[in-house]
């Protein structure tokens, strides 16, 4: 099941910079003219450069654990070609999304799967339903897919005691996936990858695993090449639905010489999945708790992940989360949160990844609204790599926000309308056509303009 984790909150973060949003110059381009961004299809190289002892690791995790912490008896993986229904009219617009996806696929993991529309032949049935019904029944949840059931319809009649549950099923059969018909687009697209990545068998989110959509913090939104070897490796012939751990287990070693050849090395320490720091994590990202409940969360993630042997990804995140509720009441120590969670995805990964680019906007908004444009600048563009390869339209049109605003306030009016267009045109991927969804954007640039802009008067003599 997605969830929105710790997808970027822009209005959040512009609002820390300026109580009041300059309005628009003539010179910025006008929101509604501006055409809606998309990511073009791009088949990713197989394999990870991750030792198969620890693949073999993660895979039997990924596939044979409920999110719950239940155990399944048996793998779980489709025996025949996959075809896809799309069940709502509204789906169509994602056309491009989808067909990407499938090729994705069908080139990187090696699965026979489709669009078909013929629902009778169909095995995943995806539907777009109405937002409150859904939120009824899946409080907080972006998206989640359901055993059993062709349609939403279907699914409500069961109940809930007549559900399916995965841990009687042998072999996987028709599902439903259902996502909110109000989600913005960058929404349906991340929800289009994890579920039916999800679908085809490993159902497990593991917030341990830092490189993979297969995990509730949600950095990731597109499928990484670690899921496609992951998914590569659950449909070679040497597995069979219903084949139980042990099993698989036996066979990984010689088969991951085959499926990731990258894998040869010796694996290295790595801290093991803990129950306490999940339990805390999820309390703190649960919107629909009081907020000192999440920073209670937020703190104990952070007591946890420093006690981590090695300390990974984990801590960053809780930094990260523990930041942005501080972000409103006390901006310094948002600030000191925002560091430290910066400096741990940089020390995880080696560099800047995804996770380290959503600690640099948000650390760039810090130094916009203190005045410090350079450093702004300096954090946008070296995170823009990151999230143009993670596909992330929401992070893209925040950093290209930020650039606007500096080079506003540097009088650059040229490359200032620039950037605001390209911010603009990600935002409409990312929060939706709307009206409504387009002057928030549009808001989010001015109050970085006129908190870069005021600073720069400050400074003039």
């Amino acid at each position: 099941m997605w969830g929105r984790g710790l997808a970027l909150a822009l209005p959040l973060l512009a609002a820390a910079c300026a109580e009041l949003p300059a309005p628009a110059s003539p010179e910025r381009p006008q929101a509604q003219s501006v055409t809606v961004a998309r990511f073009p299809t791009q088949i990713r190289p197989q394999g990870v450069a991750r030792s198969n002892r620890m693949l073999a690791n993660d895979i039997l995790e990924l596939a044979f654990q409920l999110e719950n912490g239940d155990p399944l008896p048996g793998l779980l993986r489709y025996e025949r070609p996959v075809r896809i229904a799309l069940r709502s009219e509204g789906l169509r617009a994602y056309r491009p999304e989808i067909d990407g996806l499938i090729a994705r696929l069908r080139a990187e993991a090696g699965i026979d799967i489709a669009l078909t529309g013929d629902v009778a032949r169909a095995d995943m049935h995806i539907q777009l339903v109405p937002s409150a019904q859904m939120n009824r029944v899946a409080p907080g949840a972006a998206c989640f897919i359901a055993p059993g059931v062709d349609g939403w319809e279907v699914f409500r009649k069961q109940g809930r005691r007549n559900r399916t549950d995965w841990r009687d099923l042998r072999t996987m059969g028709t599902v439903g996936i259902f996502i909110p018909d109000d989600s913005p687009p960058q929404e349906v697209r991340d929800c289009l990858h994890e579920e039916v990545a999800q679908a085809l068998g490993p159902v497990n989110d593991v917030y341990r695993l830092s490189d993979t959509v297969f995990n509730d913090d949600n950095f990731h939104s597109v499928l990484t090449p670690f899921d496609m070897t992951v998914l590569r490796t659950i449909y070679q012939p040497e597995f069979r639905s219903g084949m139980p751990r042990a099993a698989m287990a036996a066979q990984l070693p010689r088969v991951l010489a085959r499926t990731n050849p990258k894998g040869g090395r010796a694996p290295v320490a790595e801290a093991a999945t803990n129950a306490r720091w999940d339990e805390a994590i999820e309390q703190a990202l649960d919107r629909r708790n009081r907020r000192g409940t999440r920073e209670n969360g937020a703190r104990a993630a952070v007591q946890l992940g420093q006690a981590m042997r090695p300390q990974d990804h984990r801590l960053g995140v809780s930094h990260l989360a523990l930041g942005r509720l501080y972000l409103r009441q006390d901006a310094s120590a948002a600030t000191l949160q925002f560091v430290r969670a910066y400096d741990m995805f940089r020390r995880a990964a080696g560099g800047v990844d995804i996770r380290a680019a959503q600690a640099a906007m948000h650390l760039a908004v810090v130094a916009l609204a203190d005045g410090q444009n350079d450093i702004a600048f300096s954090l946008a563009e070296e995170a823009l790599p990151a999230a143009r390869a993670a596909e992330n339209a929401l992070l893209l049109s925040g950093l290209h926000a930020i650039q606007a605003a500096v080079f506003e306030a540097r009088g650059q009016m040229q490359s200032a309308a620039a950037a605001q267009e390209d911010s603009l045109k990600w935002a409409r991927f990312a929060f939706g056509p709307s009206s409504a969804a387009i002057r928030e954007a549009q808001d989010q640039i001015d109050a970085f303009a006129e908190a870069a802009l005021l600073q720069t008067r400050e400074e003039r003599p």
